[in-house]
């Protein structure tokens, strides 16, 4: 089949992974799972903004937001491999990013690392009041693509989200690194 679109998660994907580093340092691990849900998730919907998230993170650990923020810009690493990719892939094919964040973290990650442009659309869950592995995040990524599911592959370390991909007719590979997924590409005629 004939593959028009790809889309791409940032966390865990073309960034590193940021708010598991942070929890695993200051929390144990239910506590870590309670804090996520009521406070992650809730800023990943825009629900809660996102200096409330670091404020409240923040108590946790007996530290300012503006430390928690310092602290979570410090795990940020751009997978170059991945970058390049995705510079690929856009030659032929429309590439989108849809990914669960609070939307001025993750738009400060992509201005100061050079990343605009090379997504379009995207598509952020705080701005959309809806994060993945809900259904209606993939179809207002889809609805921006222009592009039918059948004919869109989804990328995502998480698999809960590659399954929700699935849900609504998408193709979905479960990320690893470049170089599999690269393979996994390469096994769909790419």
């Amino acid at each position: 089949m004939p593959y028009h679109a790809f889309v791409f998660d940032f966390f865990g994907v073309v960034c590193s992974e940021v708010a598991p580093f942070w929890f695993r340092k200051y929390l144990p691990e239910q506590a870590s799972v309670e804090v996520k849900s009521k406070l992650v998730g809730p800023a990943d919907r825009g629900e809660i903004s996102e200096e409330e998230l670091f404020e409240k993170l923040g108590e946790f650990a007996s530290m300012t937001a503006k430390q928690v923020h310092d602290e979570w810009w410090g795990y940020v690493s751009i997978n170059r491999d991945v970058v390049d990719l995705v510079k690929e892939l856009r030659k032929s094919h429309g590439v989108a990013l849809l990914t669960n964040a609070t939307s001025g973290f993750f738009r400060e990650i992509m201005t100061s690392r050079q990343l605009n442009g090379i997504f379009d659309p995207i598509v952020i869950s705080s701005e959309e009041h809806a994060a993945k592995p809900d259904r209606v995040i993939y179809e207002r990524v889809l609805d921006r693509l222009n592009v039918p599911a059948g004919r869109t592959i989804f990328i995502d370390d998480n698999p809960a989200n590659v399954l929700g991909a699935k849900s609504v007719g998408m193709d979905g590979i479960v990320f690893e690194s470049a170089a599999k997924l690269r393979e996994a590409l390469a096994g769909r005629g790419f």
